[in-house]
């Protein structure tokens, strides 16, 4: 079994949020060189977006981050809604890797005994699943959904129980329908693949899902990352506030990832930040840059803000960043930054702190934590300022970087 990454490390930076004494659960595994494959995938029951209806995934199974050719994930439930509408009933999920004679992939399916939006749609029998696969050097993927019966109006019609890719059918009352939905993406890092039994687009009014409104209905994707030396995660925010456990603003300008960006900076900007009672943060972005290939694994993620205000308290510009890098000769290191360009209540100016998890207390105002830092063999995450906000009982972390290597 590889080294890998503990599925609660969804959001590399949760635990981080907290204040960073939490430790991630991260197994690094040796500082080994041999070439490790990454895996990811997921099967999804029914999602839905836009309009004023945003369900949410249901019925996820999903594995991610991971070098473990063993990992695997399943769930069901006995009916998936939409706008209060069983829209699929007795659903299953499954992602799975694998490192057999097919070679090195993910598989993910989904299934569902039946899908009904009233009378306007009814299928039976419903399965579909996608497999992306690295074999002899090469990256392929497979995909597709089968019915056992498919009605439309009422009607019967068969020539769509295995439709090809991508099959466009109008729906009478609805809007129109894309079965067997199916795709897939290469790059230099690798590949991903995707397959949903139905992809619903509601633009007529109807009782059964507001206009407007896009419904996918068993939705899955694989993803194996080439051979490489390590596979790099991280993740970047500006703000995120929490009143004692509960999330109350943010991840903003939230930038994560599993393989890198084949060495290109992608940058998130957002213009302010408004944390209603709380705070005021000024324009911001963060950046994300890594890699992963046969002979070096590196990621880097940085954040900036202008500013913040909280109450009476001023903060001029905050920035971190973090890094992380193994090579194909067994070395690796991790390192990060954060700095704060002021401080100040009412005009009165505060010494900026740049020690490793430095305090300054403010009576009345607040507790300032600087440079907060956790760093493990390969990873490191870092907080450039965590405020504690004593009158609100909320805490607002600024300016989050985290980069690391697995395997």
């Amino acid at each position: 079994m590889g080294p890998r990454i503990n599925k609660k490390l969804a959001a590399v930076g949760v635990a981080a949020v907290v204040g960073v004494a939490s430790t991630i659960a991260l197994t690094s595994g040796s500082a080994s060189a041999s070439p490790v494959f990454g895996y990811s995938g997921y099967g999804i029951g029914v999602e839905a977006t836009g309009g004023v209806v945003n369900s949410g995934p249901q019925t996820v199974s999903t594995i991610s981050c991971t070098t473990n050719a063993s990992a695997k994930m399943s769930n069901d439930v006995a009916a998936a809604n939409v706008n209060n509408q069983a829209i699929a009933r007795t659903v299953r999920t499954d992602t799975h890797a694998f490192n057999n004679k097919s070679g090195n992939g993910v598989t993910s399916n989904a299934s569902a005994v039946d899908i009904k939006i009233g009378s306007l749609l009814q299928l039976s029998g419903v399965k579909t699943t996608t497999t992306a696969v690295y074999k002899n050097g090469k990256l392929s993927y497979t995909g597709g959904t089968t019915f056992a019966s498919v009605k439309i109006g009422g009607i019967s019609v068969p020539s769509l129980i295995k439709p090809d890719w991508n099959t466009k059918v109008a729906v009478p009352g609805l809007g129109y329908i894309v079965l067997n939905r199916v795709g897939g993406v290469k790059s230099e890092s690798g590949i991903y693949s995707y397959a949903q039994a139905v992809v619903v687009h509601a633009n007529v009014k109807n009782k059964y899902i507001p206009e407007g409104v896009d419904v996918a209905i068993l939705k899955t994707r694989a993803e194996i990352a080439k051979p490489a030396v390590g596979i790099v995660i991280g993740d970047a925010f500006v703000t995120k506030a929490n009143v004692d456990k509960l999330v109350v603003s943010g991840p903003t300008s939230y930038q994560a990832t599993c393989k890198g960006t084949e060495g290109k900076t992608i940058r998130a900007s957002v213009g302010e930040v408004v944390i209603p009672k709380v705070a005021y943060v000024g324009a911001a972005y963060t950046t994300k840059n890594g890699y992963q290939n046969a002979s070096k694994a590196a990621v880097n993620f940085t954040s900036h803000v202008a500013g913040v205000k909280v109450g009476n308290l001023a903060i001029g510009a905050i920035n971190s960043s973090a890094s992380a890098w193994k090579t194909k000769d067994g070395k690796y290191g991790v390192d990060s930054k954060s700095s704060i360009a002021s401080i100040s209540v009412n005009g009165k100016v505060y010494p900026v702190k740049t020690g490793v998890n430095s305090t300054l207390d403010i009576p009345g105002i607040a507790k300032l934590t600087f440079n907060q830092v956790v760093k493990q063999q390969r990873y490191i995450a870092v907080n450039a300022l965590v405020i504690d906000v004593y009158s609100l009982n909320t805490k607002v972390v600024v300016g989050h970087s985290a980069a690391g290597v697995i395997g």
